[in-house]
C-alpha cells in the first residue's frame, strides 16, 4: 500500500504537476496558488478545521448553565448524561484572490468564507428523547496574506468571526470578534497562533459579558505529523491574566484506519473552560474516541 508521499509522487509523474513539495499550510491556504478550482473557476469547498465524530465522556456535566447577563441562568437542572456524541463539520471556500501584491513582504492575498458547526448530542439519553445539549455555529470571513517562505513564518490571517448557539434565554450565548493569526511551519510541524479582540455589544444584547475572562483572548495550535500518517494536535487557549489565569487544553491523536481510506481513528482529551459556548464559564474534563475525516 502506498503512503501519502509515494502516492503524490505517482500523481506528479502521471500529471506532470509538482504537488509533493507543497507543505500542509501551503495546501490548506493555497499559498502558492496551485489549488484546483471547479469548472468555471469557482473554488470548491475545502476543509477548514477538523471534521470528526466522537463518543464523548464529560467528567462534570453543566446541568445549570448560567451567565451574569440578566435572565441567563438556568434554575431547574437539565437531565443530562455524561456520555454523548460530539461532532464537528467545518468548511471554507475562496471567494477572491490578489497575486503579486508585494506589500510588507507579503506576496499574495486570498479572501475566504468559512463555516464551522460543533454539536453535543445526548444520543444515549433516551430518558429525555436524546436532545442536542449544545450546537455552536461559527461563520467567518478570513483574509490570508501569504509569504514565499519555505520554512518559518508563512502566512497571516485577518479574520472576522461570529459564534452563537442559536438558543433563547436563559441558554442564549453569542459573541463577535476580530482576530489576527500567524502560521509557521518546519518540515512535519506547523503552528498557528491567534489573538483576538471582542467586538463590543450593548448590555441589553450581551449574552455573556465576561466571556473573555474564561474563553480568553488568544490560542495556539501545534500540529505534528512525524511519519505523514499519525498526527498529534495540541490546542492551548488562555485569558493571558497572570493574576487569575483561566484557559483550555486539548490534545488530539489520530492514525489512519482502512474505512475507504477516508477517516482516521482519533482520541481527544480536553480540560478547562469553554469547550462549547454554553460551557464558556464552566470547568470540565472530557475524553473522546471516534473518527476524524481526512482532508479531501
Amino acid at each position: 500500500m502506498l503512503n501519502e508521499t509515494a502516492r503524490l509522487a505517482c500523481f506528479d509523474t502521471i500529471t506532470g504537476t509538482q504537488y509533493t513539495q507543497r507543505s500542509f499550510l501551503t495546501r490548506a491556504w493555497d499559498l502558492d496558488g496551485n489549488g484546483n478550482p471547479d469548472s468555471g473557476g469557482v473554488r470548491r469547498l475545502e476543509p477548514h478545521r477538523k471534521n470528526y465524530v466522537l463518543i464523548h465522556h464529560v467528567s462534570s456535566i453543566n446541568a445549570t448553565p448560567s451567565s451574569p447577563a440578566p435572565l441567563h441562568a438556568v434554575t431547574t437542572p437539565y437531565d443530562y448524561q455524561h456520555d454523548e456524541l460530539k461532532f464537528q463539520f467545518s468548511v471554507k471556500s475562496e471567494v477572491g484572490n490578489y497575486r503579486g501584491i508585494h506589500f510588507l513582504n507579503f506576496q499574495n492575498f486570498r479572501l475566504w468564507a468559512a463555516y464551522t458547526q460543533q454539536s453535543y448530542w445526548q444520543l444515549f439519553n433516551s430518558t429525555v428523547s436524546s436532545p442536542f445539549r449544545e450546537t455552536n455555529y461559527e461563520p467567518e470571513l478570513i483574509g490570508t496574506f501569504g509569504l514565499n517562505n519555505d520554512r518559518g513564518w508563512k502566512m497571516l490571517n485577518l479574520g472576522l468571526a461570529h459564534q452563537s448557539n442559536g438558543r433563547q434565554n436563559p441558554d442564549s450565548r453569542s459573541w463577535n470578534r476580530l482576530y489576527l493569526q500567524g502560521g509557521w511551519e518546519w518540515d512535519d510541524v506547523y503552528v498557528l497562533g491567534r489573538g483576538w479582540w471582542r467586538l463590543p455589544e450593548s448590555a441589553a444584547q450581551d449574552d455573556n459579558p465576561d466571556i473573555t475572562k474564561y474563553i480568553g483572548v488568544a490560542d495556539m495550535e501545534a500540529h505534528w505529523s512525524p511519519d505523514s500518517e499519525d498526527e498529534v494536535i495540541l490546542l492551548l487557549r488562555s485569558n493571558m491574566n497572570l493574576g487569575r489565569p483561566r484557559g483550555y487544553f486539548e490534545l488530539n491523536w489520530s492514525t489512519p484506519v482502512h474505512i475507504a481510506h477516508l477517516s482516521r481513528l482519533s482520541l481527544q482529551f480536553s480540560s478547562g473552560y469553554g469547550s462549547s459556548l454554553i460551557d464558556y464559564n464552566y470547568n470540565q474534563t472530557a475524553f473522546g474516541v471516534g473518527l476524524t475525516f481526512r482532508e479531501w
